[in-house]
């Protein structure tokens, strides 16, 4: 009987820490689709059909609301991202919780929703809504 609950509690603790590891957010695993396929295949209807590009937010003001759709290509710092489509790229900040405990790839399309940050040249997106496609 001991010995039945000593290899249950055993079990216990060795999974507690693969379940724990499971929070979602960015893995750096695969390889992004070259910027041109990110078009290709069926995906579903999302809510930003009419999403801006990369491209256009040059043009936008800091504290603008934008819609982006691409592959979130590398981390760059804890919180940083790179997202890449089909016009170029841009930094995003990406809090913790904004996963909501999804896993994202380099290939795995993604649609996000946020604010333009500029700083002289730069620019980043403060993301509010991130889901993968």
């Amino acid at each position: 009987m001991m010995k039945k609950h000593g290899f249950a509690l055993a079990l216990a603790l060795f999974a507690l820490p693969v379940l724990a590891d499971d929070q979602g957010g960015f893995k750096q695993q695969g390889t992004p689709p070259p910027a041109k396929e990110q078009q290709k295949g069926y995906r579903g209807v999302t809510d930003v059909q009419n999403a801006m590009t990369v491209a256009k937010l040059p043009g936008l003001s800091t504290g603008t609301w934008v819609s982006l759709k691409g592959n979130i290509i590398r981390q760059t710092n804890s919180d940083d991202y790179q997202l890449r489509d089909t016009t170029g790229t841009v930094l995003l900040q990406i809090d913790d919780q904004v996963w909501q405990g999804q896993e994202v790839k380099p290939d795995d399309l993604v649609t996000l929703n946020g604010t333009l940050i500029k700083h002289g040249n730069s620019r980043m997106v403060q993301v509010k809504q991130l889901r993968r496609l």
